[in-house]
C-alpha cells in the first residue's frame, strides 16, 4: 500500500511502500517516522524516543504522529479536507488534497535518464568504384592499314593485334579491306 487516506493511520512496525518497492516509510519502534532507500534512512520526523505509537492522516487535513493521546509531531496542515499521504516513486512523501500538495518530505529524486542511444557505427566508406574499362572504339579501315599498325596505333604495341582480330572474328589477320568497320576492344 502506498497512500493512507484521510482517517488512516500507521501503526508502530507498519508501513506505506512506493509502487514501485523503492522506498518505505514506517513508523519505528523508537517512535520515528522514516522513510528509508534499500534501508537507507533519507527522511525522519526526528521523533525518536518520542514514543509516538500512532501516526494519523486526520480529516482536518493534518498528518499527525501521538504517544497516545499527545501529538508529538505534526504536519501543519489542519483546515485541508480530502487530503491523502502518498510515498511517491520519486522517493517523495506527499500529503495533498486533490491537486494542491499542502506538505512533503522534500525528497524526491529526479528519473534517472535514459541510457544513451549508441551512435551508429559509421558505415564503411565505400569502395573506389573499379576505373571504368575504357569504351570499346570502332576503327574504319583505310587503304594500306595493316592489323599491325592499328594495334600500334590503339594500343602503342603492334604484337595486340590479335585482340583485335579476335574481337572482329577475323580469321586470317592479313585479310581486312578498306572501308571495313573494326571494333577495338579497350
Amino acid at each position: 500500500m502506498s497512500t493512507l487516506q484521510s482517517g488512516q493511520s500507521l501503526a508502530i512496525g507498519q508501513e506505506l511502500k512506493s509502487d514501485n518497492g523503492s522506498y518505505a516509510l514506517t513508523l519505528q519502534e523508537d517512535g520515528n517516522l522514516v522513510l528509508s532507500e534499500d534501508g537507507r534512512a533519507v527522511w525522519a520526523a526526528g521523533t525518536n524516543g518520542s514514543g509516538a505509537n500512532r501516526a494519523d492522516v486526520q480529516a482536518d487535513g493534518n498528518f499527525v504522529l501521538y504517544k497516545d493521546g499527545d501529538a508529538v509531531w505534526a504536519s501543519q496542515t489542519s483546515g485541508n479536507e480530502g487530503v491523502s499521504l502518498s510515498v511517491q516513486d520519486d522517493r517523495n512523501v506527499v500529503l495533498s488534497a486533490g491537486d494542491r500538495i499542502l506538505w512533503s518530505t522534500d525528497t524526491a529524486v529526479a528519473a534517472p535518464a535514459p541510457e544513451p542511444t549508441p551512435e551508429p557505427a559509421p558505415a564503411a566508406p565505400e569502395p573506389e568504384p573499379a576505373p571504368a574499362a575504357p569504351a570499346a572504339q570502332t576503327y574504319t579501315v583505310e587503304g594500306g592499314d595493316t592489323l599491325w599498325a592499328i594495334a600500334e596505333r590503339f594500343y602503342g604495341d603492334g604484337n595486340q593485334y590479335q585482340r583485335i582480330a579476335d574481337a572482329n572474328g577475323i580469321a586470317n589477320p592479313d585479310l581486312i579491306n578498306a572501308g571495313q568497320v573494326l571494333t577495338i576492344p579497350a
